[in-house]
């Protein structure tokens, strides 16, 4: 499972959220929190009501959560799949060359899901230049230790990025240095993640 991983605020002013009982809404947040990065859960129904201390009906769960569209589909071999997990998290397409993105696809293959992509990876593309990408941890991790930041933090900048494929919102990432200017600033001011991302997403868009 991811350790962080983006939510859908939005959902709280949705109809299809706000019909749902409380313990339904708990149960939708528990999924979309502990499925694996591929947006696939192993049902355990018995762990939930014992962390939560309430009773779930996961026919009327599915019933409901998919009365408008397929949110949740129930693969064969028992295990629950969240169709928009993955462009949620990661956009609309999968680089076959990006290491989180590859374990993604193989969780897909293993358990018979297609994943329909929206656009096409071209292997032939440009290359993206050092600029936009730093071409390891250790040039990012020096980055951040002539910034006056430290390993740990270069680290969490760099797998947070590689897991995205370098994008920032839809878009590549322009210059990975002004990036992790923005997390150094971010940490030092102590700011929360949301206006973090936010900045970076205007910072990015510049």
């Amino acid at each position: 499972m991811m350790a962080k991983r983006f939510t859908d605020t939005m959902k709280w002013n949705e109809d299809w959220f706000l019909e749902l009982s409380t313990s339904n809404k708990l149960f939708w947040i528990y999924v979309c929190d502990n499925c694996d990065h591929a947006g696939i859960y192993k049902f355990n129904k018995r762990m939930f009501e014992l962390l939560i201390g309430t009773k779930i009906n996961t026919d009327d769960f599915l019933n409901t959560i998919n009365a408008d569209k397929n949110r949740i589909i129930l693969l064969d071999n028992g295990k629950w799949y969240i169709t928009k997990f993955i462009e949620f998290q990661y956009g609309p397409t999968l680089n076959p060359n990006n290491r989180v993105h590859k374990s993604i696809l193989k969780l897909l293959k293993d358990n018979n899901i297609k994943f329909e992509q929206k656009e096409v990876v071209k292997l032939d593309q440009p290359k993206i230049t050092s600029e936009q990408n730093p071409r390891t941890i250790e040039e990012v991790k020096a980055y951040f230790q002539e910034k006056g930041s430290n390993n740990r933090e270069g680290e969490k900048f760099y797998y947070f990025y590689e897991s995205k494929g370098w994008m920032v919102g839809k878009e590549s990432m322009k210059n990975w240095k002004m990036a992790a200017s923005g997390w150094i600033s971010r940490n030092k001011k102590n700011l929360p993640d949301s206006d973090y991302l936010g900045g970076q997403l205007k910072a990015m868009r510049k």
